[in-house]
């Protein structure tokens, strides 16, 4: 073998005379390829006074000296052109075009210096598996490139979330976006766990909900409107029982799962059948001692009543006694999100309700204490009322 595998440099043979020469030719040929730089790529003849160790590609249907050496790099050398055939991957900076230029298969081209694709890019930082770009900056500008300038966050599905979401010390404080949902959301958060809606702007109609409730600017305080329920063929009644001042009670025939059901036809006493579909009320045990609770609304299939959690049933059996009147402050509580749901569209903590009744007696209730198991506020009424009542309006 006489020649290295890719420079294609002489080798020295071991009997050689005037082996200097043979050095003297490979050190030629490196000081032309090592660090490649020629003046250009695009010239077909030499040109007439090169200047010692310039450089050269070759371009096509090259004249003159350079006839016969397309693609091959030329160097002025002690006076006299050497050509060097490249090899595929090679790199060469072209001075004229102040680029890269690269050889792949027997054509010189434009290096191209993106990066496309990268797993990860980091600025100033380290990306990771779930921040595959990461940037830390005092701030960043997407520009323009022409008119205008959109910025896209895509989602798999209506399942998933498109958000831009806010932290202080990493932790959540707000968040915008389609959340789980096409809705647009701006939610707000104390603490990074429990998040409360601002504002939710509806995808097809666009109009806006304030489910958090508007502020005044000058106090600070909660300003309340009311809402009108739409007007439908079923009355929104949310509270409809017999009412006593001896609080009905039921023995439990069954606890399955979160179903309860009763020995007797007991169920229209706690549970108006207008109320369903749009209430729950909290019902008790109190054969447990202290009392336990849970929250109900009435199985239509049964004479009994499905509880909004089974755990919270878990220990109850066959005997117990149930009543809905609480035994401690004598009120019954209602729960009114299913009604929110059916007739507003969703389901926030209102301030207050104004309620009708049958001989056409409007009354307006507080609502104050949050709902343990729905995003709405509580509404009370007297363990012995015997009204029944419908929501007009819910302030909110």
């Amino acid at each position: 073998m006489e020649q290295t595998s890719n420079l294609k440099l002489p080798y020295i043979a071991p009997s050689q005379a005037q082996k200097h020469v043979t050095h003297n030719e490979a050190i030629r040929a490196l000081d032309a390829l090592v660090q490649l730089s020629v003046a250009g790529r695009n010239a077909a003849e030499p040109p007439a006074e090169p200047q010692e160790g310039a450089r050269y590609i070759v371009a096509s249907a090259a004249s003159g000296q350079w006839s016969g050496k397309d693609n091959q790099v030329a160097a002025w050398q002690d006076g006299a052109w050497a050509f060097f055939e490249p090899q595929e991957g090679w790199y060469a900076w072209v001075m004229e075009e102040r680029t890269f230029a690269v050889f792949s298969q027997a054509a010189w081209s434009g290096a191209k210096a993106g990066t496309n694709p990268v797993p990860a890019v980091g600025i100033n930082t380290i990306a990771d598996e779930t921040n595959r770009l990461a940037l830390k900056s005092p701030a960043s500008l997407f520009d323009h490139a022409g008119q205008s300038h959109q910025l896209k966050i895509n989602k798999a599905d209506d399942n998933q979330a498109a958000s831009l979401l806010f932290q202080s010390n990493y932790q959540g404080c707000a968040e915008m976006g389609t959340m789980w949902g096409r809705d647009f959301r701006i939610k707000t958060s104390a603490d990074g766990d429990q998040w409360h809606d601002a504002l939710v702007a509806d995808n097809a109609s666009g109009s806006v909900r304030f489910p958090g409730g508007i502020a005044n600017a000058a106090t600070g305080k909660k300003q309340s409107g009311l809402i009108f329920v739409p007007a439908t063929e079923m009355e929104a009644t949310i509270y409809q029982t017999a009412g006593s001042q001896n609080p009905t009670t039921a023995k439990l025939a069954s606890v399955a799962s979160d179903i309860l059901t009763f020995t007797t036809d007991a169920v229209s006493a706690f549970f108006g059948s207008p109320m369903r579909g749009m209430a729950m009320i909290r019902i008790w045990n109190v054969t447990r001692s202290p009392a336990q609770s849970a929250w109900a609304e009435w199985d239509t299939t049964l004479n009994g009543l499905q509880v909004s959690s089974a755990d919270h049933v878990r220990q109850w059996s066959a005997g117990d006694t149930i009543q809905i009147v609480d035994p401690v402050k004598k009120n019954i509580a209602v729960d009114i999100s299913p009604m929110m749901q059916k007739l507003l569209g969703g389901v926030f903590m209102q301030d207050g309700l104004l309620l009708g009744t049958k001989d056409a007696t409007n009354m307006t209730i507080a609502c104050k204490d949050a709902s343990p198991v729905s995003s709405s506020n509580l509404a009370y009424f007297r363990g012995d009322e015997q009204r029944s009542f419908s929501v007009i309006g819910v302030y909110g």
